[in-house]
């Protein structure tokens, strides 16, 4: 029960920091980011849809956090965590092609790759220790 409580803890922490940071940027755009008060009208539209689906793993978090012991938080934090490694790759792609972003959004980088591993292997631990073995079917005579 303690490790599904630090667990829950954590995605909780983590659902806040995506869906406040998602608000934000839905709200002002790229203003916050370093060098970003002045962005081309395209760029400002596709980021702040992006941010909208950010702000959606933020939900999805609280769901996971909310059902933890349910089959089905399984696959959504599987998404979840897959969204923001694809996320950190895309970011790597970005530092090969248009080079070294600011230092925060490298520690974001660090993050999207460390986190959701954690996330998923301490959740299958979990649900591991909870499942319920499903009896077999008896054989016809």
């Amino acid at each position: 029960m303690r490790n599904v409580r630090a667990f829950q803890a954590l995605v909780v922490l983590s659902a806040l920091i995506v869906l406040t940071t998602g608000a934000m940027d839905v709200a002002l755009g790229t203003a916050p980011l370093p060098g970003g008060d002045a962005v081309p009208v395209n760029v400002d539209s596709n980021y702040r849809f992006f941010a909208a689906v950010w702000l959606t793993l933020g939900v999805a978090l609280v769901v996971v956090a909310v059902r933890v012991r349910e089959p089905g938080s399984v696959p959504l934090l599987r998404l979840v965590c897959a969204a923001v490694v694809l996320g950190g790759l895309a970011r790597v792609w970005s530092i090969v092609v248009a080079g070294v972003p600011d230092p925060m959004l490298l520690g974001l980088l660090g993050l999207e790759f460390v986190l959701p591993p954690i996330l998923f292997l301490w959740h299958r631990a979990l649900t591991r220790e909870t499942a319920v073995p499903v009896s077999s079917p008896s054989a016809a005579p």
